[in-house]
């Protein structure tokens, strides 16, 4: 089984061109730019400034520190409840966002995979595998967390000795050489998961109807184990787009005026993208056989996209088309 990351870019880039544009209805635009940015809610967050927060002059700082320190002294309880409430609000924003999310992927993929602008259908039929997949990236998330704790952890508890005599010693170099290590291994780890659950295990989830287990499994021994090499010029092939996609989005946003900034429009605007990268995964996939079609119509001879509902004679070139043919089908010039 020849499995290539580069012959599904063709297919991909015409299923973006005939969803967005053969016709181009605007209702359906706008719906499909919805689900993007369901999907991608959380994931391309605003930069935060951090400024200077300091005053102008130096004098006076001990004095505002003496009084901030008496204040907390008398309010100590209320700033612990404060500080709390704080982080739960944090916490439950982070949780809805994470859901919505979990359920956005189903529905963009959805409106891909049948050419068609909906909301409510969607979000409705693939709720069990939206509340799977976002129990699991709470799980992932967790252990994450878990996880840079102990690559900070570790260093700082070699360095415990140059810390405690405020030297300079072997034991801060052992520490800065381990952090270094086990910071690199951490982020490329959390890369390595968060691409193997959007680029796997959610179409997984989707075609076969499975939760995020089961799916992880089905994913692994069917897609990944055993095709490696694929996998992995897949993954660099999306951070080749994904630099790409950044120098077009910062044209785009310098030309529309930073329209893209604003949220939802900015998903319209740039629609085409998260349609197109979807469509090259999922074309990715469907490499792999029968069993990993999710929209088996394109023309074996010509490579024309035709409509899923169409009759098995292709309408461009009158070709007789079957599943085995397509599957089969070199990729388009």
């Amino acid at each position: 089984m020849n499995i290539s990351p580069v012959n599904p870019i063709g297919p991909a880039w015409q299923r973006m061109v005939r969803t967005l544009f053969k016709p181009f209805h605007l209702s359906k635009w706008f719906l499909l730019g919805f689900c993007a940015f369901l999907a991608q809610c959380g994931q391309n967050g605003n930069n935060l400034p951090i400024g200077d927060f300091g005053g102008g002059g130096g004098g006076g700082g001990g004095q505002q520190t003496n009084e901030f320190r008496n204040w907390l002294n008398q309010n100590m309880i209320a700033f612990i409840v404060g500080v709390v409430c704080i982080i739960l609000f944090v916490i439950v924003i982070g949780l809805l966002i994470t859901w919505i999310s979990s359920r956005g992927k189903f529905m963009l993929l959805d409106g891909i995979v049948r050419n068609r602008g909906a909301v409510q259908e969607p979000r409705r039929e693939y709720r069990r595998e939206g509340n799977s997949l976002f129990v699991f990236r709470i799980v992932l998330l967790l252990i994450s967390l878990l996880g840079f704790v102990i690559a900070v952890g570790i260093p700082l508890l070699i360095a415990i000795p140059d810390l405690s005599s405020q030297t300079w010693g072997p034991a801060g170099i052992v520490a800065i050489i381990v952090g270094v290590f086990l910071v690199l291994a951490f982020i490329v780890v959390a890369m390595c998961v968060k691409f193997f659950v959007d680029a796997f295990l959610t179409p997984t989830m989707y075609l076969r109807r499975v939760r995020a287990l089961a799916g992880c499994k089905i994913a692994w021994h069917e897609l990944v184990q055993g095709h490696i090499g694929p996998a992995i010029l897949l993954f660099l092939m999306l951070i080749v787009f994904g630099i790409a996609t950044a120098i077009i989005t910062t044209v785009v946003t310098c030309l529309s005026c930073c329209l893209t900034a604003v949220p939802y429009l900015g998903s319209v605007l740039l629609l085409p993208i998260p349609v197109f990268f979807a469509a090259y995964i999922l074309e990715y996939i469907q490499q792999f056989g029968d069993d990993w079609q999710f929209f088996p119509d394109m023309c074996s001879k010509c490579g024309y996209l035709r409509s899923p509902e169409s009759s098995d004679i292709c309408p461009e070139c009158g070709h007789t088309n079957t599943i085995e043919s397509v599957r089969n089908a070199p990729p388009p010039l």
